[in-house]
């Protein structure tokens, strides 16, 4: 195209541009070497070029092109503008996106429905609803995106009356919007209105099951969070991590393993198993219920390993009383965090086994890890460990000791 002299023609660089954007193979740099090369570009292409940047995570950089596209006269069009907001929000750079919209005022594109959602969009993002609001109050077009754009901002800030606002005043309310409510329920602890809303819905996807079921579980309504999601099953709705997650995570907290047992066989079934949070879930959730031969098999056998699966491992050999693999393992760690301290140091003083507690968290402090509430806890006996308190009582200075050591009414301090 170079040789021939294709790229003075605006339509074929055009189509080479596109198709290079389109394709994840092609380098985003080479793009704009097309991109470089194309004398006096026009809109599309900039928008083109602009598309390219978001989709290779590069939001900065299509905010750059439109600079050029300012510098060198190119026409912006309704359809520049959208980008530009989805870059903004991105950032969370709400600054960049009220530079935007006073040019969308000045080119007379404010009345463009795509416009002003993904303009409520950035706002909402940024958490700036006051401006998303007026944006929406002004816009003389709404459509359902816009009102889910605004509900959505109100759900994301956690504002249960505005949000009920928007919602009852929708002129149709669709499975996304009811879907948001439940969240935002769930989140406030309204499982009242959770449940009223879901059963008064129509039609539900698999994020209404999903969503309800995360509101029982998250409320420690375990039992009802099971019993929900058989009744999914039952429906013929296929599940997939998030929902698993939720009921896995009730398991736990029930001690039901054999129910537990078949949610991991539904996982094998429905091919998600290598999922790392999943398999974390299935090591807790069998540790948890004192089967930690099934989540050691799980931990060994698994490609995909983080902090959560190392310190869910180490727990569970605490949780047994197996306290030689619990510290095999913690010596093995790679990375050790306040998580995996807190399991060998509450477990030992659990154990009465003060030295060991006090060696370790020696060793900790020379590591450079600093202690938190739950590892100068021992987990709801209400004393301190007497053997740590005193060693703390001589490390620290009288002032530091009692900053991070409060006294309180529920709590008394041993003395050997």
């Amino acid at each position: 195209m170079i040789l021939s002299g294709l790229f003075k023609d605006s339509f074929a660089a055009s189509r080479l541009l596109k198709f290079s954007t389109e394709l994840p193979f092609i380098p985003t740099n080479q793009s704009y070497q097309i991109f470089s090369l194309i004398e006096n570009p026009n809109g599309f292409i900039c928008n083109t070029m602009m598309k390219g940047y978001m989709q290779s995570n590069s939001p900065c950089k299509a905010i750059w092109v439109y600079k050029l596209m300012l510098e060198s006269n190119a026409a912006a069009d309704n359809y520049t503008y959208p980008i530009l907001f989805q870059s903004c929000s991105v950032r969370l750079a709400e600054f960049d996106g009220k530079c935007i919209q006073d040019h969308v005022l000045k080119m007379g594109f404010d009345s463009d429905v795509y416009i002003q959602n993904t303009l409520i969009n950035m706002y909402s993002v940024c958490g700036n609803l006051g401006d998303a609001r007026k944006v929406f109050d002004d816009s003389s077009v709404l459509d359902l995106v816009s009102w889910n754009s605004m509900l959505a901002g109100y759900v994301l800030v956690g504002n249960v009356e505005e949000a009920k606002d928007v919602y009852d005043r929708m002129p149709e309310r669709n499975v996304i919007a009811s879907n948001s409510m439940i969240v935002l329920f769930s989140k406030k602890g309204n499982v009242e209105e959770a449940c009223k809303l879901f059963n008064e819905m129509k039609q539900k996807d698999l994020v209404s099951w999903s969503a309800l079921i995360s509101c029982y579980e998250q409320n420690e309504m375990y039992g009802e969070a099971l019993i929900l999601f058989k009744e999914m099953n039952a429906s013929g709705i296929m599940v997939d991590e998030v929902v698993v997650l939720s009921v896995l995570s009730a398991c736990s907290r029930l001690l039901l393993v054999m129910t537990g047992k078949l949610v991991h066989g539904l996982v094998v079934k429905v091919g998600i198993e290598t999922y790392v949070n999943l398999q974390n879930a299935l090591i807790h959730m069998y540790s948890s219920c004192e089967e930690v031969g099934t989540a050691q098999k799980l931990f060994s056998e698994s490609c995909w390993l983080d902090q959560i699966s190392w310190n869910s491992m180490i727990s569970g050999y605490v949780k047994c009383g197996e306290f030689e693999k619990a510290r095999a393992l913690f010596d093995s760690m790679p990375d050790k965090d306040n998580v995996s301290w807190s399991a060998m140091i509450s477990g030992y003083a659990q154990q009465d086994k003060f030295t060991e507690t006090l060696v370790l968290f020696q060793e900790m402090q020379i590591e450079g890890t600093k202690p938190d509430e739950t590892i100068l806890s021992d987990h709801g006996r209400n004393v301190f460990f007497s053997p740590v308190a005193a060693w703390l009582k001589d490390l620290w200075p009288e002032h530091e000791y009692k900053k991070r050591m409060p006294l309180n009414p529920n709590r008394r301090i041993l003395t050997s």
